[in-house]
């Protein structure tokens, strides 16, 4: 099974399902660079198990078992609908990592893009989720967002679902991660 194969079967763990459908439609939408570039084309900034072709599609993988596994630490954010939309947003989150005409390297505005790029798929979700979960994606860098632009503590919870997704990018580009998916030493 390819990795494309692996991340459209993981659809399954999003429950609603116009979300599904809106993420599986962005996806099918994703340039093509996306399913065959790494993660970092310098290799500085992930994993060597996000290196290598399809090494972005791995590390959203990666991004996505993650945030499964901290679910369970965060209840209200495990569930619906922060669930659902904390999920489209780390499918989405770097699928124009490199813009929409794959640029060289990562774009500074790639978390920005997909805002106006999936835009047709609005109806599918209506705009109020839409909005939400491109803001998420909008701040997946979390501190390394361009601009500082990061969400304000509003949600009432601990984390809130934003920093949430951007914790799970974050955990995904860390080189400690070798020692679970597979490769490399500490």
């Amino acid at each position: 099974m390819t990795h494309q194969d692996l991340l459209f079967k993981r659809l399954s763990l999003i429950d609603d399902e116009r979300k599904r459908q809106f993420t599986k439609l962005c996806l099918l939408m994703a340039p093509d660079y996306f399913w065959r570039v790494p993660a970092s084309s310098t290799g500085k900034y992930h994993p060597t198990f996000a290196a290598g072709e399809g090494g972005l599609v791995r590390h959203t993988l990666a991004a996505i078992e993650i945030a499964e596994e901290l679910f369970p630490a965060y209840p209200p954010l495990g569930r619906l609908p922060h669930r659902d939309d904390i999920l489209v947003a780390l499918f989405l989150h770097d699928t124009l990592k490199r813009g929409v005409d794959n640029a060289e390297y990562t774009r500074d505005d790639h978390s920005f893009t997909p805002a106006g790029y999936y835009r047709r798929h609005l109806a599918v979700i209506g705009h109020r989720d839409y909005k939400r979960i491109m803001s998420y994606i909008a701040t997946h860098m979390g501190i390394w967002t361009p601009g500082g632009r990061t969400p304000a503590r509003k949600w009432g919870y601990r984390i809130s679902p934003a920093e949430f997704v951007h914790l799970c990018d974050y955990l995904a580009s860390r080189k400690g991660l070798e020692r679970i998916f597979g490769g490399g030493e500490r």
